[in-house]
């Protein structure tokens, strides 16, 4: 009897054994792994209001996934400030709380541009003075009405031409070429402590805008002009070439001025083709496009690396569709806000 039990006790513990080593031999589930959580800057995306408030997914993906937020739309003129005497901060400042609540730093977009002009603005009757008033009661009301809130601004958003040329805007119509310092000024008055920007597209593709965006810094610089950084949109394409992606970073770089790529895509459909396939060719053209703007930002001094920004989040979102009525996939999101390969690709490319 004796040996039965002791036989029985051996049994039981080999058997508790053999349990164990085989629970524990099961391999851990994989590690979710973001590209917030490999890079040393910020990750960001502009996000719409609507789709906040509305789409349980977008709100999710924006939430878990970005350590910086611009608003797409709802900090322009337009939507902002729809009357001489009214501001509108419902939409912008929805999308600062939510940011808030996470712990996710707001990007301003953008204090001043030559389109979203609300119609009063565009009808306004008056002199030099009262317009210079306008531009700077606008100004000093949104920053101070962020400031502690809102860590960067996009001050002024595509003041050139391609062709180097100040663009024929409302803004140089009323108050001359000069205006441009002066909201840079109007600015930093309203707050000390925020980063200021100038915001533009195509300086990849067209030289003479990139030089006069480098000529207006030195200008800055010169006369004691407050400007922080450069934003450097690259709403690109897959055909693209590395040259020019390079030589911008290069030469924007040489600045010392912080850089922010600040509305990123990669437009596999850049000649508007009806019948445009998402092939594997074109998505390997988009992810090398991705990697090559990654790997030049990551090799930037870190104290110029102030964040790259996508322009929206997924494929349906993208402002691509809506603005060219065209067929595009330019995100690092498909419609559904399932990361693409492409997205695995950067994690290795950031760690």
């Amino acid at each position: 009897m004796i040996f039965s039990r002791f036989s029985f006790l051996l049994l039981s513990l080999g058997a508790l054994s053999l349990n164990c080593k085989t629970s524990t031999s099961q391999p851990p589930p994989p590690q979710v792994v973001y590209l917030k959580d490999v890079a040393k800057f910020p990750i960001g995306a502009s996000v719409s209001p609507t789709l906040l408030k509305n789409n349980a997914l977008y709100r999710q993906v924006a939430g878990r996934e970005y350590t910086s937020l611009t608003c797409e739309n709802a900090m322009k003129m337009r939507p902002l400030h729809p009357e001489a005497t009214r501001y509108d901060w419902t939409d912008a400042d929805a999308i600062v709380q939510f940011a808030k609540e996470r712990g996710i730093r707001m990007h301003g977009h953008t204090l001043l541009w030559h389109q979203s002009v609300p119609d009063w603005m565009t009808n306004f009757q008056g002199d030099t003075p009262a317009w210079e008033a306008l531009l700077k009661d606008h100004i000093q009301t949104v920053v101070r009405h962020y400031q502690g809130q809102v860590a960067s601004w996009d001050v002024v958003n595509e003041a050139f031409n391609d062709d180097g040329t100040l663009r024929n805007s409302l803004w140089r119509q009323k108050l001359g070429d000069d205006y441009l310092a002066r909201c840079f000024q109007y600015a930093r008055e309203a707050d000390q402590q925020v980063l200021l920007f100038y915001n533009d597209y195509g300086q990849e593709y067209a030289p003479k805008k990139m030089q006069a965006i480098l000529d207006l810094v030195a200008d800055f610089k010169k006369r004691n002009i407050p400007i922080d950084g450069l934003g450097l949109q690259l709403h690109i394409n897959v055909n693209t070439s590395d040259a020019n992606i390079q030589n911008l970073f290069q030469k924007a770089a040489a600045t010392g001025l912080k850089l922010h790529v600040s509305e990123l895509d990669v437009s596999v459909n850049p000649k508007g083709e009806a019948t445009v396939m998402y092939t594997d060719e074109l998505k390997e053209k988009q992810a090398t496009r991705y990697e090559l703007i990654f790997k030049t930002f990551k090799a930037l001094p870190a104290a110029q690396q102030h964040g790259l920004t996508t322009w929206n989040i997924g494929d349906a979102d993208t402002w691509l569709r809506s603005f060219y009525k065209r067929q595009d996939f330019p995100l690092l999101f498909d419609d559904q806000y399932q990361p693409k390969a492409v997205y695995g690709r950067l994690v290795k490319v950031l760690k």
